[in-house]
C-alpha cells in the first residue's frame, strides 16, 4: 500500500476577507518573463492592484504588484460581469523550496492583510534531488472536487505532488458564469497551496447550455475560451491570449510536459468555421509550434516527455468515438482526415470530436520525437494501453496512451462491441485519479480511487519498456451511467 503525503498547507482569510476569493496558483516561466516562477491569481470586487508579498525561510521578503482585468458576457437575455481578476508573478524562486504568500491591499505590503498561504516550488528543470510527482486528471465537475483534488495533491510514497494538471472539462460552468466562480473557490484550499496547469476541453469551448439542469440551450452559449482564458493562469502570453492559442509547453523536474488544445480553430456554437481556411490555418499553426516545441527538447535534462489534451485517440469507450477510415483508429488518407473529412460524418461531428483529425498529424510528430506517453480526459473513465503505434501494439517504437477523465462529473458504462489487444486495463466504478512519478530511471503511474484510495492500476515505463506494477480492476465495469459528456 502506498503512502500518502501530507496534502496542503494551511490557508485561509484573515482580517477583510471578503475582498478576496478563487485564489489559485500557476507555473510561471521565460515565455511570460519570469523564469522558475510562480503565479498567484485571485477575484476580487475591488480593481486596484494589490500586492502579494513572499519568502521562504531564511530569505527576505519580496513582494509583486498585481496586473487587473476582467470581462463580461452580454447575449440576450444572460448578461454576467466578473468580478476583477489579480494576477502577481512571483519570479526567479528556489526549486523545491517552502514559501509563505501573502496578499494585501495597496501597491504597498504595509496595507490590510487578507488572505494568507503557503506553496512549494516545483524542482527545476534537470532536477533530480527528488522524484517529479504530478496529479493528473479530466472532467472534475463540482459534485467530488474536493475528494478528486485531494488525491491529486497527495502524491506518492512520502512526496507530495509538485503540480496539478486539468485534462480540460474544469467548472462544466457551459456560458454560466457564475459556475466558474463557484468551482474556483470549491476548490481554493488545494489550489491556493499547489500551482495547476490545465487545457480546455470542449466545455469551455463548444458546449453551451449553462451548468444547471435541465440546461438552458436558449440562454447560456459556448463560452469559446473566455471563462478558461481569464481565469486558468497557464505561462501563455497575452497575444495568445486574444488569439485563442491556448497550448504550451513547460518544463519541470525530469518532464517535458506538452498541452495541446484539441478544439484550436473551433469558435464556439459556429459550426460552419469548420473546414474554413481560417480554421485550418490555426490547426496548422498548433501543428508547427508542436513541431518546433518537441524538437528542441533536451533530454538529457528531461529525459521523458507528456502530451496533455483533452480527447482520446485511442479509446475503447462508446463515448466520443470518431472515425476517419473504414476501420476505427486507422487513417488511410491523413490529409482529408485534417482537413475535417471524417467518414459519415457531419461538420457538428468534426467539431464535437477534433481528434480524429488531429490525430491524422499529431500522431507522428509524437512518435518521431519520441513523446514517451499521451494523456487525455474527455471520456470519465479510465483506460491504459499498451505502447501503439498507428494502431498497433509495438512495445519497442510505442506510445502509452492513458484516459484519466473519471474526475467526478459522472461515469461511462459501455465499451465498444471489439476490443482491440492494445487495451491493457480499463474501468469506469470509481471517480479517481492519476499521480505520475518520475526519476531518471523510469516513469511510474498510479491511477488512484478517490474514495478508498485504492491503486486501481500502476505501471512503469523504462529504457526497456512497460512493466506492469499492481492492478485491482475488471478490465469491464462499467459505473453508475450518469454521465455528462
Amino acid at each position: 500500500m502506498f503512502k500518502i503525503a501530507s496534502l496542503i498547507a494551511s490557508a485561509g482569510f484573515v482580517s477583510g476577507a471578503s475582498l478576496v476569493e478563487q485564489v489559485h496558483l500557476g507555473a510561471a516561466t521565460s515565455e511570460i518573463d519570469c523564469d522558475d516562477g510562480i503565479s498567484v491569481e485571485f477575484a476580487s470586487a475591488s480593481d486596484k492592484p494589490m500586492t502579494v508579498s513572499y519568502s521562504a525561510k531564511g530569505h527576505s521578503s519580496k513582494s509583486a504588484t498585481t496586473t487587473v482585468e476582467s470581462y463580461s458576457v452580454t447575449s440576450t437575455p444572460y448578461n454576467y460581469t466578473s468580478p476583477f481578476f489579480h494576477t502577481a508573478l512571483l519570479c526567479d524562486l528556489k526549486s523545491t523550496t517552502t514559501y509563505s504568500y501573502e496578499i494585501t491591499e495597496g501597491k504597498e505590503e504595509r496595507g490590510d492583510s487578507l488572505f494568507k498561504s503557503k506553496f512549494v516550488t516545483p524542482p527545476s528543470r534537470g532536477s533530480d534531488d527528488v522524484p517529479t510527482v504530478f496529479g493528473i486528471v479530466g472532467d472534475i465537475g463540482s459534485e467530488h472536487i474536493m475528494d478528486t483534488l485531494k488525491s491529486m495533491a497527495a502524491g506518492m510514497n512520502g512526496t507530495a505532488a509538485q503540480a496539478l494538471f486539468v485534462l480540460g472539462d474544469y467548472a462544466y460552468a457551459n456560458g454560466q458564469h457564475e459556475q466558474w466562480d463557484a468551482w474556483y473557490n470549491q476548490g481554493q484550499d488545494i489550489f491556493s497551496t499547489v500551482p495547476t496547469l490545465g487545457i480546455n476541453g470542449n466545455h469551455e469551448t463548444i458546449k453551451g447550455g449553462g451548468a444547471t439542469k435541465p440546461k438552458d440551450k436558449n440562454k447560456y452559449f459556448a463560452e469559446n475560451y473566455i471563462g478558461y482564458i481569464h481565469r486558468s493562469n497557464n505561462p501563455i502570453t497575452a497575444a495568445q491570449k486574444k488569439a485563442l492559442r491556448t497550448y504550451f509547453s513547460v518544463d519541470i523536474g525530469l518532464v517535458h510536459c506538452v498541452f495541446l488544445d484539441d478544439y484550436a480553430g473551433t469558435r464556439g456554437e459556429d459550426k460552419s468555421f469548420i473546414g474554413s481556411q481560417e480554421w485550418l490555418d490555426e490547426r496548422n499553426l498548433q501543428l508547427k509550434w508542436l513541431k518546433d516545441d518537441l524538437s528542441s527538447v533536451k533530454r538529457k535534462k528531461t529525459p521523458w516527455v507528456l502530451v496533455l489534451k483533452h480527447n482520446p485517440y485511442y479509446n475503447t469507450w462508446n463515448k466520443h468515438q470518431c472515425q476517419c477510415d473504414t476501420t476505427r483508429f486507422e487513417i488511410s488518407d491523413p490529409e482529408r482526415c485534417w482537413k475535417g473529412i471524417y467518414d459519415n460524418s457531419s461538420d457538428a461531428a468534426v467539431a464535437k470530436q477534433p481528434h480524429c483529425a488531429n490525430q491524422a498529424k499529431f500522431e507522428d510528430v509524437f512518435l518521431k520525437y519520441g513523446v514517451n506517453m499521451v494523456i487525455a480526459g474527455h471520456v470519465h473513465a479510465y483506460e491504459r494501453t499498451a505502447p501503439i503505434v498507428k494502431n498497433k501494439v509495438d512495445n519497442k517504437k510505442g506510445i502509452v496512451y492513458i484516459t484519466t477523465g473519471a474526475g467526478g462529473h459522472g461515469n461511462i458504462c459501455d465499451r465498444l462491441d471489439m476490443i482491440p489487444s492494445w487495451s491493457v486495463a480499463a474501468t469506469s466504478k470509481s471517480f479517481a485519479t492519476t499521480t505520475l512519478v518520475a526519476t531518471e530511471d523510469d516513469l511510474s503511474v498510479y491511477t488512484i480511487d478517490n474514495k478508498d484510495l485504492i491503486i486501481l492500476d500502476s505501471f512503469k515505463l523504462t529504457e526497456d519498456g512497460v512493466v506492469d506494477l499492481q492492478r485491482n480492476i475488471d478490465q469491464n465495469g462499467g459505473g453508475d451511467c450518469n454521465d455528462d459528456d
